[in-house]
């Protein structure tokens, strides 16, 4: 969001200072002077191929000037300069520059704010610098293009430096140049820095762009300002944009509040905007965060115009709300109204069919990603990986992260390792893994709980020894407590109950009630009733609130015959006014 608002804010462009700010007649009728009726004619020749971007009609009129020996009129100079930055020739552009034999500020600003507004910033800082070496001047509109560099590039510093100009100039009570160093000081992660020169402002000087400039620094470093910031707006009479709109309804889904949310949604309605895209999708997504699927369905219906990024985002937001079927089937929908999906959608798609173990569905959406062939990501062959696992067809899982080839990463590995352990494929999900580690990927804490949770699985106590073992010594990570679990879990399983034991006491952090709760449950299937005292004691210690610990161990005294034991560890639970868990199941009875 505020890098569109950075890409948007030209409150002095090209096109500001173009062909119009230059003193020329602009009637023929009233020019006798030949030449000079040539650059009116040329000017205006290049002024419409700037504006309909066409770059062949302007290399047709350099010929021209070539050939007519035209181009010792700066005037024209200037403005064939500013039609190539224009239709996006910036190499012809320059060449253009450089061939100005004397370059006023117009020539300079030109050149300045067309490397700015090409991303080009670090050629654009070089050349201002240039030009404070030469004996031209910058005035204000050469300002705000540096300064716009300055944001685009984050370099703060230089930032400093240029508007330390504009003071020495006297460009102070200048709004664009304060809004133009706002946004390069919040480019840089300078907020406060920002606020305060915000507040240094004549109040009645700032503009809509001012506070945008703010709300969308708030937005990048401080979400939770947003809403403070925009009520502050609105008390002080500033008509928002619809780029505010947009910017508060992303800050509203970052931090969820569906009351304010509907609060600026009505003064959407009062000042309009509605129909803008970007306002349109920010409005949708910040009710599909706040979990509100009806209101945010309604956002999206009343869209005039939708494209890929709005369809993409409503089917996300119905895989948020626990509606996998419906976020395929507007993915459908969006192909049937001939938007093709990117690679974003295809994510969502997957995941859709993952969701809900649509094999069919799943396959569908393969054939979506083949036609787009190389215009995808990693990320969307590891979801294809994963929602083939998910639909328990490990052989196509496997057939899709091969075909991955080079573009493999530790995500990747990660993901069909966790495929192999989820479908009871043990040896499987060792062997890639040792495969990963021989073609020199390294893993991580996530591929190391994949590879323990399969020994587990498969009650493969070795390995898992092994591969517990060389994560510090051989790859550099760390243990951590879900390592630790996975490891209680193997022991527990395998019925070598002291073993982990010993592991948990060996645990470099405190471990958590969970870990004990494991230990407890491994003591109450194999009838080990000493260290299942000891274990819920542990875990009651840290929790006395959680049902579990209670159940497990009056299971085991109750295993053991010991009612007695069993009804006071219920006692236990009525005094502490804990309440049973109570069972459900998915089965469905009809009476």
């Amino acid at each position: 969001m505020f890098d569109r608002f950075l890409r948007n804010f030209k409150p002095k462009s090209i096109r500001s200072i173009s062909p119009s700010k230059f003193p020329r007649i602009q009637s023929t009728a009233l020019i006798n002077d030949p030449f000079e009726q040539q650059e009116l004619k040329y000017s205006r020749l290049l002024q419409r191929s700037g504006e309909t971007n066409s770059l062949d009609l302007a290399t047709s009129i350099h010929a021209n000037l070539i050939k007519q020996s035209l181009l010792s009129s700066l005037f024209l100079h200037n403005h064939l300069l500013i039609s190539y930055f224009k239709c996006g020739d910036t190499d012809e552009a320059l060449k253009t520059f450089e061939e100005i034999p004397l370059k006023n500020v117009v020539s300079w600003t030109a050149s300045v704010a067309g490397l700015a507004q090409r991303g080009l910033a670090g050629e654009s800082i070089a050349l201002f610098r240039s030009m404070r070496r030469s004996s031209v001047p910058p005035n204000e509109f050469t300002l705000v293009s540096a300064l716009n560099a300055c944001a685009l590039s984050e370099n703060s510093f230089e930032a400093s430096q240029v508007y330390a100009l504009v003071v020495r100039y006297g460009f102070e009570t200048n709004v664009y140049l304060s809004n133009a160093f706002v946004t390069a000081l919040v480019r840089d992660g300078r907020l406060r820095e920002a606020e305060r020169l915000f507040e240094r402002c004549d109040a009645a000087e700032r503009d809509t762009v001012s506070w945008n400039a703010l709300i969308a620094g708030y937005l990048r470093h401080s979400s939770a300002d947003v809403w403070g910031f925009w009520c502050r707006m609105v008390r002080e009479g500033v008509r928002p944009d619809a780029f505010t709109f947009s910017t508060v309804f992303t800050g509203l889904a970052e931090v969820p509040s569906l009351q304010n949310g509907g609060q600026v949604h009505a003064q959407l309605v009062k000042y309009g905007h509605g129909r803008d895209l970007c306002v349109g999708n920010s409005l949708a997504d910040m009710y599909l965060k706040s979990q509100c699927l009806i209101d945010g369905r309604n956002a999206f219906e009343e869209m005039a115009y939708k494209d890929v990024v709005t369809w993409t985002q409503m089917a996300s937001g119905s895989l948020l709300c626990g509606q996998p079927e419906m976020a395929f089937e507007l993915v459908e929908q969006m192909r049937l109204m001939g938007v093709e999906p990117n690679k974003f959608t295809l994510v969502v798609a997957f995941n859709a069919c993952a969701s809900m173990a649509a094999l069919e569905r799943g396959r569908k959406a393969h054939v979506w990603r083949v036609k787009h062939g190389f215009d995808v990501d990693e990320c969307v062959d590891n979801a294809l990986v994963d929602m083939y696992s998910k639909c328990g067809c490990t052989d196509d899982a496997w057939k899709a992260f091969c075909a991955m080839g080079d573009c493999r990463s530790t995500v990747s590995w990660t993901t069909v390792i966790t495929a192999f352990a989820q479908n009871g494929l043990p040896q499987e999900a060792l062997s890639t893994f040792d495969r990963m580690v021989e073609e020199g990927v390294e893993p991580d804490r996530i591929t190391f709980v994949c590879v323990l949770y399969a020994c587990s699985q498969g009650g493969l106590v070795d390995e898992a020894w092994r591969c517990f073992s060389s994560m510090k010594r051989e790859h550099g990570v760390d243990p951590e407590e879900d390592h630790y679990a996975c490891m209680v879990d193997l022991l527990g399983k395998a019925g070598r109950v002291a073993e982990a034991e010993e592991v948990i006491l060996s645990m470099p952090v405190e471990p958590s009630s969970l870990v004990w709760q494991i230990l407890l449950a491994a003591c109450q299937v194999h009838g080990d009733m000493e260290r299942g005292k000891r274990a819920a004691e542990r875990a009651l210690a840290l929790d006395k609130t959680d049902s579990s610990t209670y159940v497990l161990l009056s299971n085991i005294f109750a295993n053991s015959s010991d009612w007695d034991g069993a009804r006071k560890v219920r006692e236990m639970m009525v005094g502490s006014e804990v309440a049973k868990d109570p069972g459900c199941s998915w089965i469905a009875v009809n009476g």
